[in-house]
Order: structure tokens, then sequence, then C-alpha cells
């Protein structure tokens, strides 16, 4: 199979995670609040529920703040302490908070489901292809331990998470470390997200090609304006990155 010109020099394929190998739109993302709400109250009392979902799409939103924003990813403990502190006017214990960063662990990794194909891509794929993750996300541990619940995990040589890294996409040192741990260069690289400004904006500027994936709705919306890069193609089905590759999907032969 012929692949598209644009893609013919690539050796290495680097995907976004939520919103393109998992779904982690506004269904999840509220079970994660709900966990983590309830066990927020059950230390500090009853909870301003209006008051923390508030905060919480604003602690999702805040390191694009800023003009120009510094893309700075948080900290989930002192995400947490901020909350408790603006909910409940106490500086919380620090032990609670050990705690509290522990059930969030757990309520992200127990809201990650992926489907049944994407194994199988991510296998397909990296017989050619070195495979990386690159995700904006606070807690490094939550992503990594997710990917071994949903088994994802081998299929990638390397693994970068903003809050590893202090920065979040677009920021161009979180695609410099993916491609330095990958050992290819941004010509011969293809980026795989959902998120218009993270992905498809910071990759293009990385020097990536990009294929902007818009099966699932992000919880968090970023405007388009003239002069954006464009995708170098736009799919709704991970399976038809295959064919982008020169690769037969499952079932054509």
């Amino acid at each position: 199979m012929t692949k598209p010109p644009q893609f013919s020099n690539i050796k290495a394929v680097v995907f976004d995670y939520g919103n393109t190998l998992i779904p982690f739109g506004r269904a999840q993302v509220d079970e994660f609040d709900r966990r983590l709400g309830e066990a927020i109250e059950a230390r500090y009392g009853t909870l301003d529920r209006d008051g923390y979902n508030a905060h919480r799409d604003a602690d999702r939103m805040r390191p694009y703040e800023g003009d120009p924003p510094a893309f700075r990813e948080s900290d989930p403990v002192e995400m947490t302490a901020a909350l408790i502190r603006a909910l409940y006017g106490v500086e919380p214990d620090p032990r609670d908070l050990e705690t509290l960063l522990e059930v969030r662990r757990e309520a992200f990794v127990g809201v990650v489901e992926a489907e049944s194909s994407v194994a199988p891509l991510l296998t397909a794929l990296r017989a050619q292809f070195a495979i990386g993750l690159l995700s904006n996300y606070p807690d490094g541990v939550a992503i990594r331990r997710s990917m071994d619940k949903v088994r994802l995990a081998p299929h990638f040589n390397s693994v970068v998470v903003s809050g590893d890294l202090g920065l979040v996409k677009p920021h161009p040192n979180t695609f410099a470390t993916s491609l330095r741990e990958l050992g290819v260069g941004p010509e011969e690289t293809l980026f795989v997200g959902d998120n218009w400004l993270a992905d498809v904006q910071g990759a293009k500027r990385a020097g990536m090609r990009v294929v902007h994936f818009t099966r699932w709705i992000p919880p968090e919306h970023f405007e388009r304006h003239p002069g954006d890069a464009q995708p170098d193609a736009t799919i709704s089905r991970l399976e038809d990155l295959l064919p982008l590759l020169g690769l037969e999907k499952a079932g054509d032969a």
C-alpha cells in the first residue's frame, strides 16, 4: 500500500492519550471529580458542589492562562491544597494531601478504559515505527498506572507526561523531550491527537506531521484562529491511521 507523500518518511508515531487512545471526556471527568469530592467531603465536611465544580474546571484550564501563557503544569498536591483552602478556609493537613493524592490516582485509573481495537493497532504500528506517548496530565504516576491497567504500556518506546516535565503541550519542550527519547527528528515524526491547541498547533510548531483525531469531545475547548496551522489529515477512527502510513487495516487483504 502506498503512503500519501506527506507521510512517506515517517519513522515514529507519537500519540496523545486522553480522547485519542482512551475516551476522557465530560463523563470521565465528572466521575473523577465525584470520587475526589467524596473523599474531600469525608475529611472536611459538606462540599459546596457549585464552588467545587467551578474550581475543578478552572484547574484544568490554569496551565493555559496568561498572555502569553507559560504552559506550566500544575502540581496535583498543590491543586488539592488550594481547593481545600478555597472551599473550607483551612490549611490542609499534609497527611490528608498524601491520602488525597492516592485518591486522585485511583480515581483516574478507575475511569480509564481502552477499546479492544487499540492494542492491535499499536502492535501493527510498532512493527515498523517507534511509538511514543505525549500526554498532558499533572500526574505521571497515574498515567503509567492506567496504561498498565489497560495493557497498553508494553507498546510504547517512550512515555512523556506533562506532570513529569512541569510543562504542558503546546510548549516546545514537551515535544522536544518526546523526540529525544525516541531518537528521531520532527520531520520523521507523526503526531496524533485531539486537542486543537495542545496537539495540532503544538506539534505543527515543533515541525511534526499531524493527524487530528476527532472522535471524542474533550472537556477543554480552544478556539481556532486565522493563521492556525492545519493538520495533515483528520480522522475519526484510529484504524484510519493505518492506510496513511502504508499499512493495511485489519480485515483488508
